[in-house]
């Protein structure tokens, strides 16, 4: 009877060890879920809330985020930064009130993945990708 709990377990442990493997290799890849296909980006702020939480443009190239903020009387912008401590930044647009548009005009930043975010509201963030 010891035996076969024994076997049991050594057959269990490594199906958990891959799963957990598959579980957690699989987010950071979600934080980074999108690759550049243009300079000219579009994001828009609703109900406070980005539509999407990942952005994406080629590296050393500059770029354009057309900006809409459908929020009335709430003003939104986007700004980009080394990460979420928000303490290097590389671009920070004007904010806008709502409803209303702008197109940032946005230096290329190098290859890597940063953050982007709504300063007046943080929680309205998410991933940059320069790549």
């Amino acid at each position: 009877m010891k035996t076969v709990r024994s076997h049991r377990r050594q057959l269990l442990l490594p199906a958990v060890v891959a799963l957990l493997s598959v579980t957690l290799a699989g987010v950071p890849a979600k934080a980074a879920a999108c690759s550049p296909e243009s300079t000219t980006l579009t994001l828009t702020a609703f109900d406070n809330k980005f539509d999407k939480d990942c952005l994406a443009a080629p590296a050393d190239q500059d770029f354009t985020i057309e900006f809409s903020n459908l929020d009335r009387n709430i003003p939104h912008n986007v700004a980009i930064y080394e990460d979420a401590s928000a303490q290097k930044k590389f671009f920070r647009g004007d904010l806008t009130d709502g409803p209303g548009k702008q197109t940032y005009s946005v230096p290329g930043l190098p290859a890597g993945t940063w953050f982007f975010r709504c300063d007046p509201h943080t929680e309205m963030n998410g991933t940059f990708v320069a790549g």
